[in-house]
């Protein structure tokens, strides 16, 4: 039956919360990861019909509210565990953004942007999973050695949780009696009663004693849970020929937690918009290759590594002959993947990789898409997912030998061979088509390089090279040792 009451109590009890209760924070975003937060305050709009003595306890602060009440309780400034990363890069004639959002939180977040005029998206909404991040890619067409990525907004709520504690008055009662005993002494009796007259369960700590002619008699301190319409019942006795005042004093209460939200804010003026946050613009300015903002100056990331000789084949009989023997070769062993014109965004049979591909449309795909526009613009190369060659690839490949960081190299390798260190943004594609469709990581990065070079892409695994076909790679297996 207890466990009844406490059921029904629980519930009853929460109807008894009346109003509204979130943190908001002024907060500002800026493009290199940090964010300044000039406030933190916790806005309370709470009724209290019940008459009830009102705790809150949020952060270390413990607030009182004794009546129904529409405050607001300053809070020492905290930052969200939040970080928004600003890049850029310009292809041809279009300029490229890469907008990172980490989630440094225990839950999946959902975050709302509104971008600067002028680019491709407007909007969106994107769920950045708990400990993770997600990218955003915008483009813009652009001829200007320069592009300014202005100010916007951004929006998302936090969980969080507030202890409410609620002290309620209940009735009690003292019963006193004494008889006399038969060696003339008389015996003092009182008789304590507490009872719950309200619909939940309580907490209750309770203090018994007497005072008989200015001397304290103390009968104990106690703790219960009252159920609804329980009594508690003491007694206590004590001889004495002085007449004794007996005292009770307890203190009943009931904590639950409540869900709250916590939310960014804008502030505009002397006021603040809730629920929206200011990300700070960035300046965006070409240098050959690489693109240096000014906030945050990126190092040089494409770097290439001779590894062998770069002899290049002049000749122009002699290429065409070389192209020629490889295409016998490629034919007569049937090496050739067959192309396939099928869209990105594809449904592949295993619903893990179906459910992962609608998943990262905004990171995976968009980035790919973009980085597709320049392969009509690339010379040709081969790109392979592995460093250690047999004399048949040798004889198959072209002059130029790109070859990802992070693979093994053999001790046979072709005239041109050239290790690609990629960027930032490379390397999370990579990571996102690695984690995503389960493929080895050096595969990943060759089909990020195919991509962004074009040309032939070789590839060990055959996961690999089905993903790659239905991107619109040219893709062949490769004859080398596994991936590792």
């Amino acid at each position: 039956m207890k466990l009844v009451y406490l059921i029904i109590g629980v519930i009853l009890f929460l109807s008894l919360i009346y109003g509204e209760i979130y943190e908001y924070r002024g907060v500002v975003f800026y493009p290199n990861g940090s964010q300044n937060v000039d406030i933190s305050k916790l806005y309370i709009n709470y009724e209290n019909p019940e008459s009830f003595n009102i705790y809150i306890y949020y952060r270390n602060i413990s607030i009182y509210i004794p009546y129904p009440k529409n405050i607001t309780i300053n809070l020492p400034p905290k930052k969200f565990k939040i970080s928004i990363f600003i890049s850029a890069n310009k292809i041809n004639d279009k300029w490229v953004v890469y907008y990172k959002i980490i989630n440094n939180y225990s839950y999946n977040i959902l975050f709302n942007v509104t971008f600067p005029d002028g680019f491709n998206i407007k909007s969106i909404s994107v769920l950045v999973p708990s400990h993770s991040y997600k990218i955003i890619t915008l483009s813009k067409i652009d001829n200007s050695p320069t592009l300014h990525f202005g100010e916007h907004n951004i929006s998302f709520n936090v969980p969080g949780k507030v202890k409410i504690r609620y002290s309620i008055p209940i009735p009690f009662s003292i019963i006193k009696s004494n008889k006399i005993l038969i060696n003339g002494s008389i015996e003092w009796t009182a008789t304590y009663i507490i009872k719950n007259t309200k619909s939940v369960p309580l907490n209750i700590n309770v203090s018994y004693w007497a005072k008989v002619n200015n001397r304290k008699i103390n009968f104990g301190n106690y703790s219960y849970i009252l159920y609804p319409n329980e009594n508690i019942t003491k007694t206590f006795s004590i001889i004495s020929n002085y007449v004794p005042i007996f005292y009770i004093k307890f203190y009943d209460w009931r904590d639950i937690y409540e869900n709250i939200t916590i939310k960014p804010a804008l502030k505009v003026g002397n006021s603040y918009i809730i629920g929206l946050a200011k990300v700070e613009g960035i300046n965006f300015t070409t240098s050959k290759k690489m693109y240096i903002s000014t906030i945050t100056k990126s190092k040089n990331t494409q770097k290439n590594i001779s590894i062998a000789n770069k002899e290049e084949i002049k000749n122009t009989s002699s290429k065409s002959n070389l192209e020629q023997k490889t295409s016998n070769i490629t034919t007569s062993k049937n090496k050739k993947l067959k192309r396939e014109n099928v869209p990105l965004l594809i449904s592949i049979n295993e619903k893990k990789i179906k459910y992962a591909i609608i998943g990262v449309t905004t990171t995976i795909v968009t980035s790919l898409l973009t980085l597709l526009i320049s392969l009509l613009f690339r010379k040709t190369v081969d790109i392979v997912d592995n460093g250690i060659f047999t004399i048949e690839d040798l004889e198959e490949l072209y002059s130029t030998v790109y070859v990802p960081e992070g693979c093994k190299l053999g001790k046979i390798l072709p005239g041109g061979i050239t290790i690609v260190e990629l960027n930032d943004i490379e390397k999370d594609l990579a990571k996102n088509l690695h984690e995503t469709y389960n493929i080895p990581l050096n595969s990943a990065k060759a089909i990020v390089l195919g991509i962004k070079y074009g040309g032939r892409v070789f590839l060990s695994d055959e996961k690999a090279q089905e993903i790659a076909l239905k991107i619109g790679l040219e893709v062949y297996p490769f004859l080398g040792g596994k991936v590792k």
